[in-house]
């Protein structure tokens, strides 16, 4: 009985069955769009990336270089400022409610002197 139901089961596959023509060519005609639709849209894409997005990165990027030049130049300037002339500092800069427990407890992790002070009064 299994050999038998496992028989017409493995022959099943290989029985071929007679489709609809017509329906077979509108399905190809269907993949045919398909596939060249998706060519336009990928050339369009493609000059969408190369002529807005490369152009607007690059922009990006040299509009930055110009701000960090500027950033660069004033922190060099304020690195060689004495405590007396260094900016004010308001209360609520550098509240420590609790020690850090690196170091002496006062500086964070990315604690950069030539940016960061504590002016002690």
């Amino acid at each position: 009985m299994f050999r038998t139901a496992a028989s017409s089961i493995g022959r099943r596959g290989f029985t071929t069955v007679k489709g609809d023509p017509a329906k077979a060519q509108a399905f190809k005609k269907h993949l045919d769009d398909v596939y060249h639709h998706s060519k336009g849209t990928t050339a369009l894409w493609k000059k969408i990336s190369y002529f807005v997005a490369l152009p607007a990165i690059a922009l990006t990027a040299v509009n930055t270089y110009f701000v960090e030049a500027e950033h660069a130049e004033h922190r060099a300037h304020n690195r060689h400022l004495s405590d007396e002339e260094w900016p004010k500092e308001y209360p609520y800069q550098n509240v420590r409610r609790v020690d850090f427990f690196w170091g002496d407890g006062d500086k964070t992790l990315f604690w950069n002197p030539d940016v960061n002070r504590h002016v002690k009064e």
